[in-house]
């Protein structure tokens, strides 16, 4: 006779990024980072559901460029009063059904992962059902997580980079660009040095 526990639930989560895409990218490769909640036939299943609508908008695109890439009220792209609309916010909805695993094992697998999912993204509710044979509890107090959350190193004291900061492309200097289109499109010295000698670095 095979031990099984179960994990089904939801998480709300806000990610950080400059578009769309770069946001569920980041958020994607922090659940792929994440530890696992196991089973022997398989483990918890991870379903991402973006939030309808969008809770932020920019009048530019991440570049600071007013383009035709824009999209205004009425769904059509526009140069003059596009926006650059996000939605960070996403359900973590968790499915899982564990066999040759007991209650204990579980939850404490469980735990480990929101801990670190709760120090990469900002997590605004939660409710979670851990069961086992004749054990079960319910995590629905997001307070906790909410404290956990990294801030990056542009919003703390110490300048501590936070886990995903890697994942996004740093401007260059006091251009809205990388140094890579920087370099690509406009004349600048300082930026071309600097790119040749990180060019010559990689050889």
């Amino acid at each position: 006779m095979s031990y099984w526990t179960y994990v089904r639930g939801y998480i709300k989560v806000d990610c950080v990024g400059r578009t769309q895409p770069e946001i569920e990218y980041i958020l994607k490769s922090i659940l792929d980072h994440m530890p696992r909640i196991t089973g022997s036939e398989g483990d918890v299943i991870i379903h991402i559901i973006k939030e309808d609508g969008n809770s932020s908008s920019l009048s530019c695109d991440e570049y600071y460029d007013c383009t035709n890439n824009l999209v205004d009220s009425y769904g059509n792209k526009s140069y003059k009063n596009g926006w650059l609309e996000t939605q960070p916010r996403f359900y973590l909805l968790l499915e899982g059904s564990l066999r040759d695993r007991e209650f204990e094992q579980t939850y404490k697998e469980t735990m480990k992962f929101l801990c670190r999912l709760a120090k990469r993204v900002s997590v605004e509710d939660i409710l979670i059902k851990v069961q086992g044979y004749e054990q079960s509890v319910i995590i629905d107090n997001a307070k906790p997580f909410e404290e956990m959350c990294e801030m990056p190193s542009w919003c703390n004291d110490t300048h501590e980079p936070a886990w995903w900061e890697h994942l996004m492309w740093k401007r260059y200097k006091d251009s809205a660009l990388p140094l890579s289109l920087l370099v690509k499109y406009y004349y600048d010295e300082e930026a071309d040095t600097e790119w040749e000698k990180r060019f010559n670095k990689k050889k």
